[in-house]
């Protein structure tokens, strides 16, 4: 939108330094109308929001503070270091401070220093700027002085004209107006050079302001708004700096997702009907392949508050593989407006764009692109772990930005039976808070739900629908005849079984619980099967073979799609939302809720009337992923139906003696326990405008895990880098947990990160197993 009226006497004021190849830096004026333009977009998003968290004022308070929040940027030590001067020793935004009496008129006290908190903390956390600037100094060390010294007299001239001829324009201009931005009557103005006299005071004022406002939200219940307010500021500022504009949202209809689904109407089943009419949230439990995806596009159209639809709409799952199989398939119904969030999912899009035959110089600049505007929450549709979520509780630098994202929003979480309780409780403590606090709502889905889980979901969600699909729907989608198998799937007979189907024309899921496993039966079928039959998946690869290999596998065995016989070793990364479809399955023992996931990428399609799936009774110590007495407990269930068609509508039932005595008790005092531990540690703490400077290191060690080069990779890696294709290199990084980092350090087998290169680690790799310990 072009700017309908420009002030005079402030084109030599910039906001930011010369781009590369550019004369001049961007103005201030430009770039205060540009955020204040990612203000009015944020605005059409959640018109509702002020009264929804209670603070009436909130996009006035906002539209003034982004109006000022960068006059400080005029300081002549500020402008001299954006022309290439020396570093200045001072805050802009504190400077900005000096014209926050030419908008009060009218606000309550309280208000007054929320638009205070708005400037003052649009890049730094308040403690940062106490810091800088104390309540008390020398006489002849005074930091203000320092900040007032050298400002034009017809420069603050210039800026009075804004606020009182230019500003109403552009609030109007932008439809701030309808949302209640309001022009506050001007003050006397004393001219520039009283002002300047005076300044110092004026800013001091301010500064003790917010620095007891700031003390007095220790222990308070701190109002949602406040979050907010520095979460939309962040947001607009940093949307603005990066010249990105903003992303239209999908039209959020049930046609038009019918239509971008390429599904009819008539062709729906009743439990997608029932979900895509719930005005709230709900959780959904249907068979896999009966279209829980379709049901949750749905789901989020009924969500729509405002013309402009869903605010913003999150697709959650466990595993990178799934999360991004589902990127590719929301991307084909959203182009261009998807984003993928998660620890390697810029390796994912430089993958993606490397196929479309770029060069691997503009594939890396798409690819940075894309993940820069996923952490800008450009993005009107997100695909990410929950893991994501929860850095809003651990407190990370510019955490308020995503609350302001997650506000109104609508969020789908997908197979929650995935988590073991502790991450569980975690995840749903967060869920509480993000619907409690601001108005979030969700979709919880699975093809299997143990009753404790189901509990504790409903209890994060408050009011709840509850959708199930008849017991017709689930005898339609029995699909699958189990087997049990005594012994170890490791023995000879275990594995003659695999090759013996192969050898009859199958494709063949081999399911293992930890990757040591997986990689030892690959090792054994690579020696008596084809090499071009035999695909090894699991979450210990490097980047560029990882997905590499997932592609290969939807190619081969992806819907639609199984014309070849093929072995695909696996471990628990096919269970969710991968839309494989193989003939016949061999698994490890594992909790009921998991075989039943690993069951739906079997005969997914119904091709053929029932399909054999094969659970082996050893080793049922749970191999140090699950609870032994789940793996006991789930093999005695199973014994009914061995040899028998799979009654999928007999799971719940089963899943409720499973679940129940010691194994129950052990699960709900392993879930209440961190629950209670995680309220009270990180819900209960959460303060705006402050974060947590060592928690990143915290949450990457309890989520994230780190990132590795093998040894053999380095030559390649240092070559990449000596080539100027770092994202290449980052490719042959693989990630592994801190426990087994920690195992290696012990050994002598870690060379610890330095400046280029990342920790190297001295133990075996190669393309078709991956990182073998």
């Amino acid at each position: 939108m072009v700017i309908p009226v420009w002030p005079e006497g402030l084109d030599h004021i910039w906001a930011k330094s010369p781009g590369p190849g550019q004369p001049a830096g961007e103005s201030l004026v430009h770039h205060t109308w540009e955020v204040l333009q990612r203000l009015a977009d944020l605005t059409r998003l959640r018109p509702s929001l002020p009264e929804s968290v209670n603070q009436p004022r909130l996009w006035h308070l906002l539209a003034w503070a982004v109006l000022l929040h960068d006059w400080g940027k005029l300081a002549p030590g500020f402008q001299a270091m954006l022309r290439g001067g020396p570093s200045w020793p001072h805050r802009h935004e504190v400077l900005s401070l000096l014209w926050v009496d030419w908008v009060v008129e009218g606000l309550s006290e309280d208000e007054s220093v929320w638009l205070v908190a708005a400037i003052a903390s649009h890049h730094r956390d308040a403690e940062e700027l106490f810091r800088a600037y104390p309540s008390a100094f020398p006489a002849d060390a005074d930091p203000i002085r320092d900040l007032l010294a050298g400002i034009n007299t017809g420069v603050v001239d210039a800026l009075w004209a804004w606020r009182c001829e230019i500003a109403p324009n552009w609030m109007g201009s932008l439809g701030l107006s309808t949302v209640g931005v309001r022009i506050p009557p001007a003050p006397a103005y004393p001219g520039a050079a009283a002002m300047l006299s005076e300044g110092g005071g004026r800013i001091q004022h301010w500064l003790r302001r917010y620095r007891r406002f700031i003390r007095g939200l220790e222990g308070a219940d701190v109002p949602t708004g406040l979050f907010l307010l520095r979460g939309h500021i962040l947001q607009a500022d940093h949307l603005a700096s990066s010249g990105r504009q903003h992303i239209e949202p999908p039209a959020w209809t049930p046609a038009a997702i019918l239509h971008s689904c390429n599904i009819e109407e008539a062709r729906l089943y009743d439990h997608q009907r029932q979900v895509g009419g719930v005005d709230g949230s709900a959780l959904l439990v249907a068979p896999t392949g009966s279209g829980k995806t379709e049901a949750a596009l749905l789901w989020a159209a009924k969500q729509t508050r405002n013309p402009a639809g869903v605010p913003r709409f999150f697709y959650t799952l466990p595993y990178q593989a799934s999360m991004n199989a589902m990127y590719d398939r929301l991307e084909v119904i959203f182009p261009g407006k998807v984003g993928l969030a998660h620890g390697r999912s810029v390796l994912a899009l430089y993958q993606r764009l490397m196929e479309e035959d770029l060069s691997p110089l503009e594939a890396a600049r798409r690819a940075r692109e894309s993940q820069a505007l996923a952490r800008l929450h450009a993005h009107p549709v997100r695909v990410s772990s929950p893991f994501q979520m929860l850095k809003v509780a651990y407190q990370l630098k510019g955490f308020e930005a995503m609350l302001a994202d997650y506000a109104l929003g609508a969020f789908v979480f997908d197979e929650i039976h995935a988590y073991e309780p502790e991450r569980l409780a975690m995840i749903l403590e967060t869920v509480r808070h993000l619907r409690e606090r601001f108005g979030a709502r969700f979709l919880v889905m699975s093809a299997t739900l143990p009753q404790p889980v189901a509990r504790m979901v409903q209890d994060a969600l408050g009011s709840v629908s509850v959708v199930r699909p008849p017991t017709r729907v689930f005898e339609t989608f029995a699909r699958h005849r189990v087997h049990l198998l005594e012994g170890d799937m490791l023995t000879e007979e275990g594995l003659r079984r695999i090759v013996s189907s192969f050898g009859d024309g199958h494709s063949v899921l081999v399911a293992c619980t930890t990757v040591g496993r997986a990689q030892q039966i690959y090792s054994i079928l690579r020696a008596c099967l084809p090499r071009e039959r035999l695909v090894l998946l699991h979450g210990r690869f490097a980047g560029r073979n990882r997905l590499a290999k997932e592609r290969a596998v939807m190619e081969v065995v992806g819907l639609h799609r199984n014309t070849t016989s093929v072995v695909l070793v696996a471990t628990q990364v096919v269970e969710v939302s991968l839309n494989l479809d193989l003939d016949t399955l061999y698994s490890d023992p594992a909790p009921l809720e998991a075989l039943v996931q690993r069951f739906g990428r079997v005969n997914r399609t119904r091709r053929r009337s029932l399909a054999p799936v094969h659970v082996f009774c050893e080793p049922a110590d749970g191999q140090g992923v699950y609870d032994p007495g789940l793996i006991v407990r789930t093999l005695d269930v199973l014994r009914e139906a061995d040899g028998r068609l799979l009654d999928e509508a007999r799971v719940q039932e089963w899943l409720d003696r499973i679940y129940r005595d010691d194994v129950l008790a052990r699960w709900e005092d392993r879930y209440h326990r961190a629950a209670t531990e995680f309220r009270q540690a990180f819900i209960a703490t959460l303060r705006p405008f402050q974060s947590d400077p060592d928690a990143e290191v915290r949450f990457d060690r309890l989520f994230d895990g780190i990132e590795v080069l093998p040894r053999a990779l380095l030559a390649e890696y240092q070559g990449l880098q000596e080539a100027g294709d770092p994202l290449g290199a980052s490719q042959l990084l693989v990630p592994i947990g801190w426990q087994r980092y920690r195992a290696l350090e012990r050994a002598g087998r870690v060379q610890p990160a330095r400046k280029g290169l990342p920790s190297v680690v001295d133990t075996h790799y190669d393309e078709e197993a991956g990182l073998v310990f």
